[in-house]
């Protein structure tokens, strides 16, 4: 596999991960219900103490970085395959993607603690 096809596969990944955050956003803000992807293992979903304001507290959460993933990862795909840049850039895009995930996890673990538990 050449050095493009192995990074085009984490872009892929990227941007399925950021699809599948929306999705899930949007699914549990219209239902009402928890995504057991999206809390941690050792929630119990079905005896949250709030779910309601977990959903309404992630929602825009959710939405910022699973657009972002998205964004990020079809930059990248976009400059493998079709660019050539300096390594400061794919750099700075895997950067940003670090950091979004953190930001993500960290805000969901505030937000299961607050209203999960």
């Amino acid at each position: 596999m050449t050095d493009a096809g192995f990074t085009n596969i984490f872009d892929i990944i990227e941007i399925l991960a950021g699809l599948y955050i929306i999705y899930s956003g949007i699914k549990m803000k219209t239902t009402g219900t928890l995504s057991s992807q999206l809390v941690g293992k050792d929630i119990d979903i079905l005896s949250a103490r709030d779910p309601k304001g977990f959903i309404n507290a992630m929602f825009p959460f959710n939405m910022v970085c699973g657009v972002l993933f998205l964004v990020l990862g079809g930059i990248s795909l976009y400059i493998d395959n079709y660019m050539k840049v300096e390594l400061w850039v794919n750099l700075a895009i895997t950067g940003t993607l670090l950091v979004v995930c953190i930001i993500f996890a960290y805000f969901t673990k505030v937000s299961q603690d607050k209203y999960l538990k």
